[in-house]
């Protein structure tokens, strides 16, 4: 029993983390940002064996746009909550933009899409939606071992870019592992609202709003 506590508590653990890179002055140059854009975020789901190649791109096409919109949700709080101060297209004008001009067939540079959209930055990413074991495959082995395995596992990754020093600013990367019973729209929703609230804009968080007080207090002198 004890060795199966540690082996939930690992899960908890390593599943509850957020991956940080930034560059040192990540604070000064996004409050300079007026306009940011969020892209669809590119999704990868779990295929199942009756999908057609056809109907699988659907899938992962329409789950990049739900995703889009809950980060773009997100962001879209911390500016009604004073948090973010710059202007956050909506995802329907982004994607009418983008999908006009054949994105994401074609490829474009960051600094091409930035200039498109008419923005300072864009948020972009990929989310990765996995079964690794079914649910009837996990009844059967937690009913014959103490095993009992990971049914749903979702990974986020986030970037930002900033068109004026054409360079990546920030990315967070987060997961989250579930077993049986476990929801697969709320593990999405979970590590969604993990990323962004450690994007730099959100300066209502502590390492965040210390180096904004200083950036402002600099400003004022």
């Amino acid at each position: 029993m004890k060795r199966l506590l540690y082996f939930f508590t690992l899960v908890i653990l390593f599943s509850s983390c957020v991956a940080v890179q930034e560059v040192p002055n990540v604070v000064q140059l996004t409050q300079n940002h007026s306009r940011i854009a969020v892209l669809p975020i590119r999704a990868t789901v779990e295929r199942k064996i009756w999908m057609s190649n056809e109907k699988y791109l659907d899938l992962c096409q329409k789950k990049s746009e739900e995703i889009q919109l809950r980060v773009f949700r997100q962001l879209d709080h911390y500016a009604r909550d004073g948090r973010l101060h710059a202007e956050i297209m909506a995802p329907d004008e982004v994607n009418s933009m983008l999908f006009g001009i054949g994105f994401p067939t074609t490829q474009f540079t960051n600094t091409e899409l930035c200039s498109l959209l008419k923005v300072d930055a864009i948020v972009w990413g990929n989310i990765d939606i996995r079964e690794p074991v079914s649910e009837a495959a996990a009844m059967a082995l937690s009913n014959n071992s103490w095993i009992i395995p990971i049914t749903n596992q979702v990974e986020i990754t986030l970037k930002l870019y900033d068109s004026q020093t054409d360079a990546q600013l920030w990315s967070a990367y987060t997961s989250r592992s579930g077993q049986l019973g476990s929801l697969k729209r709320k593990m999405q929703m979970d590590v969604c609202r993990r990323a962004t609230r450690n994007i730099p804009y959100n300066i209502k968080k502590k390492k965040y709003k210390k180096a904004f007080l200083i950036l402002q207090n600099g400003t004022q002198n």
